[in-house]
């Protein structure tokens, strides 16, 4: 879902040839019929006719997909206004199960392809025409440098809240916990993937899609940002240990499922995830009786992991309303990163109640 400026050379190309490609393969016809538009409120890269027949697709083209974090690729789509069609460089077979799977329809410049709409159903993978790699290859300039881990924590705080996007570069550094020098290019990175716009001094500085800016966040944080921030995976002797603590006494929050949980009152956590400072750390493993999970057959019902918050303490106060949970974005990004159709159940939950009002603040 881009903005209407946003129709970059590559997914065009991208575009193009996967169209070739599946009316080659599969003697499929797709028709472009309005690229960059508005559907719903949302800017979706193209909207895209099935011949035979009057089905439409909103179209979502990703360019290096098989890098992307799948969870949040599946999400994307399955969250699109109507029908949804990813188009991308390159599906490998993996990623073709799992989209079929979760009822994703695709195509790709080699001519996989899963389309599913009676009278028409083709499913081609495995393609890889003479070995060769897609051209494309992603750069780290401008607009991928903001995703990079530093920019993604000064992105959190704008999603959290949109309007700390106009303070001053010094008031934003210290909410995000970041370097001042880390603002300006943050911006600029985000003003050159047209999610920013600078009206000047007057008017300001404002986020120009909220959506986009969020799926962007949630595809990268898994693969840049919370490795970095894991202290360890942990096994309790006692599955419901989480129950009984007041996390607050610790200075930690939930997050994942058991977040979920308590912010939806629908999910029954299988996996414990829990952001917790360094100070307090030892007297939480102690009170709650956590070990170290050294065996990987040990992991299963009573998992714990165990994340040092990337965010500073004075952020607690200002945007995480709710004691002892991390702000709601961070849950629905835990939760759809595994995967788990469960979890993207619930996330689209959480996403309803406590983030989709945000998007009215671009």
């Amino acid at each position: 879902m881009n903005n209407m400026n946003h129709e970059t050379g590559t997914e065009q190309e991208i575009l193009n040839r996967a169209i070739q490609a599946v009316e080659r393969e599969a003697g499929v016809r797709l028709h472009k019929q309005k690229m960059a538009v508005q559907v719903e409120g949302l800017w979706i890269d193209a909207i895209l006719q099935l011949e035979p027949g009057e089905q439409t697709f909103i179209a979502e083209v990703k360019k290096w997909a098989q890098h992307a974090n799948l969870g949040a690729l599946i999400h994307q789509i399955q969250q699109l206004p109507e029908t949804g069609l990813l188009v991308a460089d390159y599906i490998n077979p993996k990623m073709a199960v799992k989209l079929r799977e979760q009822g994703v329809q695709f195509i790709d410049t080699f001519g996989n392809a899963y389309i599913d709409q009676p009278p028409v159903y083709v499913y081609v993978t495995g393609n890889r025409q003479n070995g060769l790699r897609p051209e494309w290859t992603v750069g780290k300039t401008g607009t991928n440098r903001a995703f990079e881990p530093t920019g993604l924590k000064v992105i959190y705080a704008f999603l959290c809240e949109p309007r700390l996007v106009n303070a001053p570069y010094r008031e934003i550094a210290e909410t995000a916990g970041v370097a001042l020098g880390t603002v300006g290019w943050v911006i600029n990175g985000l003003k050159a993937a047209k999610l920013l716009i600078d009206k000047g001094k007057k008017r300001g500085r404002q986020l120009t899609n909220y959506r986009k800016l969020l799926d962007r966040w949630v595809e990268a944080w898994p693969e840049k940002l919370r490795p970095k921030q894991l202290v360890g995976e942990f096994i309790a002797d006692e599955p419901y240990w989480w129950k009984t603590i007041e996390i607050g006494e610790f200075g930690g929050y939930w997050g994942g499922e058991v977040a979920a949980a308590k912010y939806t009152d629908y999910l029954k956590p299988k996996v414990v995830t829990l952001y917790l400072p360094e100070q307090r750390r030892a007297a939480l493993l102690r009170e709650a009786r956590l070990g170290r999970a050294i065996d990987p057959a040990e992991a299963g019902a009573a998992t714990v992991l165990i994340y040092q918050p990337f965010w500073p303490e004075a952020f607690n106060a200002l945007y995480i309303k709710d004691k002892g949970l991390v702000h709601p974005i961070l849950v629905y990004a835990d939760l759809i990163a595994t995967g788990d159709p469960r979890n993207m159940e619930t996330a689209r939950r959480l996403y309803d109640e406590h983030i989709a009002g945000r998007i009215g603040q671009d």
